[in-house]
């Protein structure tokens, strides 16, 4: 599911990087994209610096599950990273292409959920880990994505 979310996302950053002649009003910039942009950026260094002190210092009890949940969180870490960066360098995008990019990553974030929850189903330690750190993100970024969609369409 890890690939298929980062075809995903490199799709969307390619798609922004298309975009070069887009125009959007100041109104937006300020109200929706740099809250938007310093959010994911902030969730983004949240993962990453929790997994690397759930990394650096494991625990006992299920500590495979617990390094796959940690190492999971921070793979989606990073690719939000990324995608909070790409945000920042490129030219910003038209309010319909962002309306689209929120539709489409909140659905996807449902299948993130739906996912997250069949593997937390499993036995396997590694995969109960994966899954709640799947879990954790998609109800994150359901929430994040939802909240921002609605704010596109008021603005």
């Amino acid at each position: 599911m890890d690939a298929v979310n980062l075809a995903i996302n490199l799709t969307f950053l390619f798609k922004l990087t298309l975009n070069m002649n887009a125009s959007i009003d100041i109104h937006m910039e300020t109200q929706i994209l740099l809250p938007l942009t310093v959010g994911l950026i902030a969730w983004a260094f949240l993962s990453l610096g929790a997994a690397v002190a759930g990394l650096y210092f494991p625990t006992k009890k299920d500590s495979e599950c617990w390094r796959a949940f940690w190492f999971m969180n921070g793979i989606w870490g990073l690719i939000d990273g990324i995608i909070g960066w790409a945000n920042l360098i490129t030219t910003p995008v038209t309010m319909e292409f962002l309306q689209k990019v929120l539709s489409i990553n909140t659905f996807l974030d449902f299948i993130y959920i739906i996912v997250g929850l069949v593997l937390v189903a499993l036995k396997k330690p590694i995969l109960k880990g994966f899954g709640f750190a799947v879990l954790l993100q998609g109800l994150f970024l359901l929430i994040f994505d939802a909240v921002f969609l609605f704010l596109s369409y008021r603005a």
